[in-house]
């Protein structure tokens, strides 16, 4: 189990709390408040009861770059408010798109723009968004002015890959230029009165479904019609569920696209009006980790807007908790999972390999349901996490492992090893800092492993912000309570300390009482 982090009697320089070896080097260290104040620790307990998740990320960006495409106003209900939308919102704001929230930001009132989207006058910085980064590289390209447009991100975004979509652009006589690192963000397109010419399409398919999206999207403004051909290269077309919800949401906007035969889609170019209203239903992805606190927990809970309806191919993550000893109820749009009361004996692995390939994001949700789970559990065809918000095959390695789990990477996944005896571990023991490598989904997964196994902290907590951001208060009402890490400077010269603080949603308990940890 790692270690806590040192406590010298006195420093002069930053304790370093811990370091991770992907590609963006950060080092989190505990030389200021601020620094701490972003750390949780989790506490065991059983999840009972009903929540709401956030509205669909996948859907919330497609739906806010159609409408802006679109003729006329939009009514948008239960867009999903999280860093990803905000960038989105913020970046088609300075392509000349005007949008209002009522007053309790419950709807965004988006007025469309016909395909006429203006010259930005500053580049389009979007922090570590894939899915928004992906859909304007293709969407810049419809702006009928000469001039330059930036598509750019933070570290991170800088290091994921964009060059299948750029090539396949390209073809179609797009200029785009890469600013620093050749294959990844940031980008400068060239603008040109004609805007973006469409036509025959041959698109590399294996790495990101969000090239073929961000294609679909823009096609209906494009000069000519689009014909889009994927090639999988000997690997399949990945994550084809976002492919359909894409062409479903593309279809009930009026866009006339068709695949009459495999892989091969038709739009036709003809602008289309906006829908007066869409509600984004509930995010399946999001689901995952409030059903997984009651696998793993014994408890029940229900997930009030997604069920079986939904066009989410994560929707049936649940369907893989029953193949580990869980109980699921599903209606037309909820779904209510039902954790085995004997948690040593009834949460078993997947004897079958587990192909994830439709739902490569929930991998993570998945792993630590395994880890506290009886037998080795094989999850496979999730080469794309690799290049997500960090390599997240090898970060789940890295922090399983600190937790005392045996695992190991695959080819093209990961092996888990369950070991249920993790859920005795002693509350005097040390306390295992996981670091998120600001990823949300990192972050959410091992909340879910600390709702059984004690001493857990999560040491960026504010990175769910970018798809759940009530995350916390949602495993708060559930049952599953947690602490905020702070520092102190316990006299003149002394190094930081991590102290105890309970974090409350409402009412008296806003007073925190605190405790030192030792």
């Amino acid at each position: 189990l790692a270690p806590a982090p040192p406590n010298p009697a006195s420093a002069s320089t930053s304790l370093p709390l811990l370091t991770h070896l992907t590609p963006v080097r950060r080092p989190l260290t505990m030389t200021t408040t601020a620094a701490c104040d972003d750390m949780l620790l989790v506490h065991p307990g059983t999840a009972n009861g009903e929540v709401a998740v956030p509205g669909s990320k996948s859907i919330s960006n497609r739906v806010l770059l159609l409408a802006a495409l679109g003729s006329g106003k939009c009514k948008v209900s239960n867009l999903l408010h999280s860093d990803d939308t905000e960038v989105m919102l913020t970046a088609l704001k300075k392509m000349g798109i005007e949008y209002g929230w009522d007053e309790g930001k419950e709807v965004l009132s988006l007025s469309g723009s016909g395909g006429r989207l203006s010259l930005p006058a500053s580049e389009l910085y979007m922090k570590n968004a894939g899915t928004a980064t992906r859909f304007l590289t293709t969407a810049v390209n419809l702006i009928r002015e000469k001039g330059k447009v930036i598509v750019t991100g933070n570290e991170r975004m800088k290091k994921r890959p964009i060059a299948d979509l750029v090539d396949a652009l390209a073809t179609t006589g797009c200029k785009i230029e890469y600013k620093e690192g050749k294959g990844c963000p940031p980008i400068e397109v060239t603008t040109a009165e004609g805007g973006w010419a469409g036509g025959d399409i041959t698109l590399a398919a294996n790495v990101s479904s969000q090239y073929v999206s961000s294609i679909l999207i823009s096609s209906p403004f494009a000069a000519n019609p689009v014909t889009l051909r994927l090639d999988g290269r000997d690997q399949g077309v990945c994550s084809r569920p976002y492919i359909d919800i894409t062409v479903d949401i593309l279809k009930k906007f009026g866009i006339e696209i068709s695949e009459k035969e495999a892989n091969v889609f038709s739009v036709v170019n003809k602008p289309y009006k906006n829908k007066d209203a869409w509600s984004v239903e509930g995010d399946a992805s999001s689901a995952s980790y409030p059903l997984a606190l009651a696998a793993v927990t014994g408890g029940t809970v229900t997930v009030s807007n997604c069920g079986k309806q939904s066009t989410q191919g994560d929707a049936k993550f649940c369907g893989l908790l029953e193949k580990m000893g869980c109980s699921i109820a599903q209606t037309e749009t909820t779904t209510t999972v039902t954790g085995p009361k004997d948690l040593k004996n009834g949460l078993n692995a997947i004897k079958e390999e587990v192909d994830m390939d439709s739902m490569t994001d929930l991998f993570m949700t998945l792993a630590a349901v395994a880890a506290v789970s009886n037998g080795t559990t094989k999850i496979v065809n999730i080469d794309n996490q690799r290049v997500k918000e960090c390599n997240r095959i090898e970060a789940m390695v890295q922090e399983l492992k600190k937790c005392g789990v045996e695992c190991k990477e695959l080819p093209t996944g990961i092996e888990v090893t369950g070991n249920p005896s993790l859920r005795d571990r002693s509350s005097d023991s040390e306390i295992v800092y996981i670091d998120p490598r600001d990823d949300h989904r990192l972050a959410m997964s091992f909340a879910v492993l600390g709702a059984v196994v004690p001493k857990i902290a999560i040491t960026e907590k504010s990175c769910v912000n970018k798809t759940y951001p009530t995350f916390w208060v949602d495993a708060k009402k559930l049952g599953i309570s947690t602490t905020m890490l702070k520092t102190t400077k316990a006299s003149a010269g002394a190094a930081k300390r991590p102290r105890e603080e309970t974090i409350a949603t409402s009412g008296p308990a806003l007073q925190r009482q605190k405790t030192d940890l030792e």
